[in-house]
């Protein structure tokens, strides 16, 4: 469920894109780019979409390094996701977040361009944040987004069981994120062990097996992965293995 605040930003948000007034995302990428237009951008995103559509097949996907290296064969995914991303906001974490106080920290893995990190930093600067993700053009940018902010780290996950979290998390947002890897029941344990008592963990896993980067490898754990959140952390809005799924899962880690 979104949270109310949520909803009427998205609105905000949607009604300025319709007259032209919701282009930080635009001025952000223009920068990175170089002076990019609004015609280089929707050239570039149309070629990009159409190629990426082909790319997964034009390689063999047979291991975690294939899959892998299907998020760095293309820059595609920068702009998609700037686009994607641009009405979002993110009141229900930060809503987290001010529970725990003025300062804490926060991890947004599978980060992607850091689209959460970029809204909640301006409000939370006391915060210590971390993203996590694969090495691709997505970090690169979401790195060089978040370069002048002296309290943000990045974080890269190794094959397998080698995950990157070092410290403890005050709130950690892990979204459209486990389906794409082999291992979402290692991951979300891996997730669990470093979330502080009383903190929040906000995911999702999306039920759609088997289209491309929705690897099959997932969909076949996501079950133990969901009966695992649900028993190990308290529930204030569960994920479900079946029927509709929910925006987000929101977790908390009980006080031992």
């Amino acid at each position: 469920m979104m949270h109310w605040r949520d909803l009427l930003c998205r609105r905000r948000k949607q009604l300025l894109d319709r007259v032209g007034l919701n282009r930080g995302w635009f001025r952000e990428l223009a920068r990175y780019y170089r002076g990019m237009t609004q015609q280089e951008f929707w050239v570039r995103y149309t070629v990009g979409r159409m190629e990426a559509a082909k790319l997964w097949a034009q390689k063999p996907r047979r291991t975690e390094a294939d899959y892998r290296a299907f998020y760095a064969e293309t820059d595609y995914w920068v702009l998609r996701q700037m686009y994607y991303h641009r009405n979002d906001c993110f009141h229900f974490v930060a809503a987290a977040m001010r529970q725990a106080g003025r300062s804490g920290d926060f991890c947004e893995y599978g980060c992607g361009v850091a689209p959460i990190t970029a809204w909640l930093h301006p409000r939370f600067s006391g915060w210590r944040y971390t993203l996590v993700d694969l090495p691709s053009p997505m970090l690169e940018f979401a790195r060089w987004r978040l370069r002048p902010a002296g309290n943000v780290e990045a974080r890269e996950p190794g094959l397998g069981a080698d995950l990157p979290l070092t410290r403890d998390y005050d709130v950690i947002a892990c979204l459209e994120v486990l389906e794409h890897v082999i291992n979402p029941l290692e991951v979300v344990q891996h997730l669990v062990s470093r979330l502080k008592p009383g903190g929040a963990l906000f995911v999702n896993f999306v039920d759609e097996p088997g289209g491309d980067e929705n690897l099959l490898e997932s969909a076949a754990q996501r079950r133990d992965t969901i009966d695992y959140l649900n028993r190990e952390l308290r529930a204030v809005s569960p994920l479900r293995v079946s029927g509709p799924d929910v925006l987000h899962g929101h977790y908390v880690k009980r006080d031992r």
